[in-house]
Formats: C-alpha cells, sequence, structure tokens
C-alpha cells in the first residue's frame, strides 16, 4: 500500500469516528413500550388523601402504552380508559356518565395554554433523575417530572391540542411524564410510574377495531 492510499484510509477512519456519534445522536431511539403509573388522590388543598374513596371511580393504576404516533391505556382490571390513534389524530375515551366509548378530533383545544415554566426542580422516580415543568392553563395546573431517557419524537403529536398534549411534548423535547400532579379545584391527582418497560409494538396494536369492543 502506497503511502498516500495510507493517509486517505487514516482520514477515512478519523472522519466515521467523528461522524458515527453524531449520527447515532440524530437517529436517537424513541421509547416504545409500557409505563405503569399508580395514583393518589388529595383534596383540594393537599392536606387529606382520599384515594380510597376517589379510586374505584377513577381507578389505582394506568397501564400506559406508546409507540411511534399512537398510545391506549387501561385501568389496573385492564378496562379501556382511552385510546389515541395517530393516523387520523382521533381521541377515544371512556364516557364517565356512562360505559359508552366516546371518539373525538384531538386537534381540539378543550383549554387555553397561559404558561409553561422550567423549573430547577428535580425527583428521582425509579432510580431515574427527572426534571420538573410546570403547565399552567385556563382551568388547571399541571406540574410533570420527565426524563429524556423516556421520550418520543414530539412532532408525531403535533396535531394532539386536546389537553395540551402537544404543547407538554414540545416543551420536554418528546420526553414523556414519570410523575405528574393535576391541580384541579376540587381535587389534586398525583400519578407516578411504578414500572417502564420497552415493548416490540405495532400499529394494529391501536387500531381501535380491535381494542374497543
Amino acid at each position: 500500500m502506497c503511502f498516500h492510499q495510507t493517509i486517505i484510509n487514516m482520514k477515512y477512519l478519523l472522519l466515521s469516528f467523528f461522524l458515527v456519534p453524531q449520527i447515532l445522536v440524530a437517529q436517537a431511539v424513541h421509547f416504545s413500550g409500557k409505563i405503569v403509573y399508580e395514583y393518589q388522590f388529595l383534596n383540594s388543598d393537599d392536606s387529606e388523601d382520599i384515594t380510597e374513596r376517589i379510586a374505584p371511580i377513577l381507578g389505582r393504576e394506568q397501564h400506559y402504552y406508546i409507540h411511534n404516533d399512537s398510545y391506549k391505556a387501561f385501568d389496573e382490571n385492564d378496562n379501556f380508559g382511552q385510546l389515541y390513534n395517530g393516523s387520523d389524530n382521533t381521541y377515544y375515551y371512556l364516557s364517565p356518565n356512562s360505559e359508552n366509548v366516546m371518539q373525538t378530533n384531538a386537534s381540539l383545544q378543550t383549554s387555553e395554554v397561559v404558561s409553561i415554566t422550567h423549573t430547577n426542580e428535580t425527583a428521582v422516580i425509579l432510580g431515574i433523575r427527572c426534571k420538573q415543568l410546570i403547565v399552567k392553563t385556563t382551568t388547571d395546573e399541571t406540574i410533570y417530572f420527565y426524563s429524556d431517557k423516556i421520550s418520543v419524537n414530539s412532532s408525531n403529536f403535533s396535531g394532539h391540542k386536546l389537553g395540551g398534549w402537544n404543547e407538554y411534548l414540545k416543551a420536554s423535547n418528546g420526553a414523556l411524564p414519570l410523575k405528574y400532579i393535576v391541580k384541579g379545584e376540587s381535587i389534586t391527582w398525583v400519578s407516578t410510574a411504578i414500572d417502564i418497560e420497552e415493548m416490540d409494538l405495532e400499529p394494529e396494536d391501536f387500531d381501535p377495531n380491535l381494542i374497543i369492543k
């Protein structure tokens, strides 16, 4: 091998060495799998734990599955709770007044986001250090704790204005919440991840025709 060819090969190796990490960062693997959240309910001023009164109505856990541009959730007894299908931006949910499953266009904005604040507060959830993000709307305030280690492509949910989900994911750079605290007028709802499992899910796992019966 000639001297010039050796120099060219060295340059190629050096170029590869510096480019590969950048390519890996650009092609970051997004989370696909299941997060189990445990619920706690408090009264409006957080002075009393009312979980035992509210859990029979709203459940004790949420088993949340997400992949690519869709998600679904069930309670601890595998009862249907919600489904979002990103292919047509449709949100399905169980009516609070009946056992009927309703559907709506997720582009519907039910409340206006007033402010989004990144704070210096952190929390450790399942051994993962999480950052805090506070989202205030015209109807409530939600405190999120999230980690970049568990994230999705936020652009896949850009049309999901319902519940301000698109705004949250944009602010967290796609990181999913591992804990969130919803402060309403009459109740505080605390949801904390107790298990995270990566799974190979497929689009058909979020097909409403297969999930909603």
